[in-house]
């Protein structure tokens, strides 16, 4: 135990702990780095500071060693401490970097440090080391007054020290008394075990005098010197590191690296640099560079050849032109893959010792066709046929009908193998054949034949589509013949049919897929994905989702890209297992986002042409104008706001000056620009009207206006019930004065096309008509949209009274645009998100006739919905079938529903 003792001075591990930090500052962090301080900082770390702080764990008290032995033990050991640690930190990730080595001794520093502090807690506050650099200077200049007994430890008084302190020539502090007094006896060291004052200070005068010497000598060669030329070559990943080299890339798929060339030579020179791949040139290019210049260009590599297996990318430089020898080079081992598909991760034993010539179908020589019958069967290359729209070899059979003789249409080639070896056939196969009875043979069928022996066959029936095929073979020494045929049977019925083959390659047998079936078929259904609805937003983050399905070996992983003009993509997050992630944008800017997955048989989902959603973030202010038709007013005014931009809601927020309560008004649009809102005064009064407005990126804008109201105005009112109708609309004509008979009123569709009008009744100046959209008896068509109605009257004084307003017709159903998960989706949770999307191009949604059933249990009540969505998060689903039933209303009463099923495997 540490006992209750006190640790007092710790002047000097402090101070040593602030130049450690400050050592991090100006040898890493620029600007500080940049700047004639990190030279100091970084001498005091490598040849001081941690070796202090070792020796003070090493030696708490401050009897045993003299100020100036620790102080070459520091240096010493400083040394010592660097070396080990920069060999440990080589052997880690973390190599031997100014970063590593940095951190670690600055670590160390701090470990030995809180030692050091420990260890001297434990002595008495007498014993516990303290620097005093007065007290070492005085100990090199100052002569010895008295000497030091074996037997008893003397204590000499120096007048010259004003501190009040004694010079204790054991080494050990004491407290500070203005007389000389005679210490406690201690054990003292031995006059053999001690060094004389005079080679003590020897030592010092030494120790420096070699110091200047060494710096001198530093200097002196730094300055004389001769000046050395040498130009740097180097490579960098696609970030610009020294790290996360690409690895895997394929004629489809090339790779992206970084290459550089820095000139020292003190001159001005010319390079020729080479670009080569397995020992073939794929590109020269000529640069000259100034001395001190340096040059970086990223490089995209692209096989000329498909070859399965690591390659030697080298980049080989030549001084002065391509002649001679290279004067640098560099180079990165790389595996290209046959095809555009998924990125095999998993590292194999390369087949090098087998050549197959133009493997991916992808040039014209390698293989030879022969038929039996050339009347009725042809076999060539075709683009936009492979496995991945690249190009592949067809045998196209055209005849219809029945043959006496049996027919076989081959492509084949023959490979050489430098040796006997047990490895697998990979390749990809389709007909196009899609009648019949799977699994069953019937008149024409598909085989591979490896010298002479049937590996593989199969009838061409039912829809089977690309069948990706992994066949054990043993390979023979020397020549191996590979056929790829089609047969057809004599005196059966043949139907046209083609046989495309694509994609031919020889793995190890370590490559072999985990779903290879028992017909050596690996399964191939392409898994799906799509990014998630995004709404605007305001926010330059915002979280992207995606999900995806798989109905063979599930998603492996997803690859999101995203764009700013829908046709030129790039990769945000590549090869993730996740299923949201937080996207930055710009202020303004549309982006776009498609999602790619790879299922756990490597397949890979096919590039989509089109984004799955995309969102625009959106910060700028609407601006917004109010109008209040007629101010003042006697009964019933119009309130319209106008924007620029589209709104998802504006709110009026009336507030009388004398009479009444806040009234809080919705109003109401067609277009999402204009809204508007009848308003009919309750009280004569006056009124403050408050307009929020909010766009579809939550964006708000506020303005103002002011109600008059006066009962001398006289004027029609118009309501209508419904504002927006999918079959009749009452309308009511309201006049504030006495009308000699009732009013005129006229409704025409958006193209000027009269409705169908009905006089109901009247009451106290309530005139009521009923519209209706009904065309039946017409010679004309209703249109959907904008109805104006237009009303005339005239008082008993003989006066005229106009008015006109409008009415929405709307006759479509609304729009259930999209739905998950899908009908018939199983997934793997028994808490999925129901999600579904819809749309209503005149009169809008009315979310509060939205229903959601699940199970035939109505959840409506803990959906999220809004005017274009709605989102359930289910809780405890029994594994099984999940019927959802979505119906939804637009504001004139018009009905969409739309049931569909999924599954759940939780």
């Amino acid at each position: 135990m540490f006992g209750k003792n006190k640790c007092k001075y710790t002047q000097d591990l402090k101070i040593l702990f602030l130049v450690a930090l400050l050592s991090i500052v100006f040898i890493l962090v620029p600007p500080f780095s940049e700047t004639p301080l990190r030279i100091p900082f970084a001498l005091l770390l490598i040849f001081f500071i941690p070796g202090y702080t070792f020796i003070s764990a090493m030696f708490p008290g401050n009897q045993v060693i003299s100020g100036i032995e620790r102080f070459t033990l520091s240096v010493g050991f400083s040394i010592i401490i660097m070396v080990f640690d920069g060999f440990l930190i080589s052997l880690t990730v973390w190599k031997f970097r100014p970063n590593s080595i940095t951190i670690s001794l600055v670590l160390l520093t701090f470990i030995f440090g809180i030692i050091a502090y420990l260890a001297r807690k434990r002595l008495p506050l007498d014993d516990q080391f303290s620097f005093s650099y007065k007290d070492f200077i005085h100990s090199l200049t100052a002569p010895e007054t008295c000497n030091i007994d074996d037997e008893e430890e003397n204590i000499c008084y120096d007048e010259n020290i004003d501190d009040k302190r004694f010079a204790a020539r054991n080494r050990k502090k004491i407290s500070s008394m203005r007389k000389p007094v005679k210490a406690m006896k201690k054990p003292a060291l031995k006059t053999s075990e001690r060094l004389p004052p005079e080679i003590t200070k020897t030592l010092i005068i030494a120790m420096v005098l070699s110091i200047i010497v060494a710096g001198s000598m530093f200097a002196y060669a730094k300055a004389t010197r001769e000046k050395e030329t040498f130009t740097t070559l180097y490579i960098l990943g696609p970030d610009g590191k020294a790290d996360n080299y690409p690895e895997n890339f394929s004629i489809n798929d090339p790779i992206q690296i970084i290459a550089g060339i820095e000139n020292y030579e003190h001159a001005k020179e010319n390079y020729t640099l080479e670009i080569i791949l397995d020992g073939s040139t794929l590109n020269t290019m000529e640069i000259t560079l100034d001395h001190g210049e340096k040059w970086e260009k990223e490089l995209t590599i692209t096989p000329t050849q498909s070859k399965q297996g690591k390659q030697k990318l080298e980049l080989a430089l030549y001084k002065g032109g391509s002649e001679g020898n290279t004067y640098r080079t560099v180079n990165l081992w790389v595996n290209q893959v046959l095809s555009n598909g998924p990125i095999i991760t998993k590292d194999h034993e390369a087949i090098d010792f087998v050549k197959i010539i133009n493997p991916s179908m992808e040039s014209d020589d390698g293989w030879e066709f022969t038929t039996t019958n050339d009347t009725i069967a042809a076999g060539y290359y075709e683009n936009g046929t492979g496995i991945y729209g690249s190009r592949a070899f067809v045998i196209n059979a055209t005849y219809k009908g029945m043959l006496n003789e049996y027919n076989s249409h081959t492509v084949e080639q023959m490979i050489y193998s430098n040796k006997s070896a047990n490895v697998i056939l990979s390749c990809y196969i389709k007909d196009s054949y899609t009648k019949g009875t799977p699994d069953k043979d019937e008149t024409q069928s598909k085989r591979i034949i490896l010298n002479r022996n049937v590996i593989w066959s199969d009838g061409m029936n039912g829809d089977e589509g690309w069948q990706h095929l992994e066949i054990p073979i043993t390979l023979q020494e020397g020549n191996n013949t590979l056929d790829f045929r089609m047969l057809q049977g004599r005196l059966q019925e043949l139907n046209p049919v083609e046989m495309i083959i694509d994609e031919v390659s020889i793995i190890p047998e370590s490559a072999l897929s985990k779903y290879i079936r028992a017909d050596n078929t690996v399964e191939f259904e392409l898994p799906e994905s799509k990014v998630l609805p995004l709404p605007k937003t305001s926010n330059t983050k915002f979280t992207v989702q995606w999900e995806g399905t798989d109905v063979g070996s599930g998603i492996y992983y997803y690859t999101i890209q995203y764009s700013t003009n829908g046709t030129e993509w790039k990769d945000w997050i590549s090869k993730t297992a996740m299923t949201s992630g937080e996207f930055e944008g710009q202020e303004g800017v549309t982006y776009y986002f498609r999602s790619k997955a790879v299922d756990n048989a490597l397949n890979e989902e096919m590039e989509k042409s089109t984004p799955d959603t995309s969102t625009t973030i959106d910060t700028a202010t609407p601006e917004i104008e109010l109008d209040i038709t007629p101010n003042p007013t006697s009964d019933v005014t119009y309130l319209t706001v106008n924007s620029n931009k589209a709104l998802l809601s504006v709110d009026c927020l009336i507030t009388p000056h004398n009479f009444g309560t806040i009234e809080n008004i919705k109003l109401s649009t067609t277009d999402n620009i204009t809204w508007a809102s009848k308003y009919k005064v309750e009280v004569q009064d006056t009124y403050d009207i408050e307009v929020m407005a909010r766009d579809y990126a939550n964006n708000t804008a506020y303005t103002f206006g002011t109600l008059y109201t006066d009962e001398s105005l006289e004027k029609l009112t118009i309501d209508f019930d419904p504002e927006e109708t999918s079959d009749e609309v009452t309308i009511t004509v309201t006049s504030s004065t006495a009308l000699k008979t009732e009013p005129t009123l006229v409704v025409k569709d958006r193209y000027g096309h009269k409705l169908e009008v009905n006089y109901q009744s009247s009451k106290d100046n309530e005139y009521v008509y009923v519209a209706t959209t009904n065309d039946d008896d017409l010679d004309y068509t209703i249109y959907d949209g904008t109805a104006r109605v237009t009303v005339t009257a005239k008082t008993v004084n003989s006066m005229t009274l106009y008015e006109e307003d409008t009415f929405l017709i709307d006759r479509v159903d609304p729009t259930i645009v999209s739905f998950s998960p899908d009908d018939g989706e199983t997934v793997k949770t028994n808490s999925p998100s129901i999600r579904a999307s819809y749309s209503d191009d005149r009169a809008g949604i009315d979310k509060t006739k939205v229903k959601l059933i699940v199970n035939g249990i109505d959840v409506t009540s803990n959906a999220e919905i809004d005017y274009s969505s709605i989102y359930y998060l289910a809780q405890g689903l029994e594994n099984g079938k999940v019927d959802v039933q979505l119906t939804v209303t637009d504001q004139a009463g018009n009905t969409k529903e739309k049931d569909w099923s999924f599954f759940v495997t939780a």
